[in-house]
């Protein structure tokens, strides 16, 4: 195709882009909150001992509920992470040829999940207290 004919594309690529760096900056948020969520129990232990009330015990249930919940927020963004790059990717490759079309598979996918973490975030805060 003649260089003169080729449609101009680059309002494409940029929101590609925008939208890469959007799923970036929710991995990250995701990822960081997890952290929080796994150091929790540290913080309950430090709590207790600042306003004297017994001591959460090193190895109790919450412990292990705020590590194992961490580790799945880091974990879900790490494979959001790969993900978006893989989806970047395609649809780099797809507006180049001019036939993209965009996918919805992963917000119904993203909505149930956090619909599911929510609900098991809920469980956990009712355990405690």
């Amino acid at each position: 195709m003649p260089e003169e004919n080729k449609p101009d594309r680059s309002n494409e690529y940029l929101a590609n882009e925008r939208t890469f760096l959007a799923w970036l900056r929710t991995c990250i948020a995701l990822m960081g909150l997890g952290f929080v969520v796994a150091r929790f129990s540290l913080f309950l232990r430090e709590f207790s001992i600042i306003t004297k009330i017994k001591e959460v015990p090193a190895g109790s249930a919450t412990n292990s509920l705020s590590a194992i919940l961490g580790m799945a927020m880091i974990g879900l963004g790490v494979a959001l992470l790969v993900y978006s790059l893989a989806n970047y990717v395609s649809a780099q490759k797809a507006i180049a040829e001019g036939r993209y079309m965009p996918r919805h598979n992963i917000m119904y996918v993203a909505t149930a999940g956090l619909a599911v973490f929510g609900a098991i975030v809920i469980f956990y805060l009712i355990l405690l207290s």
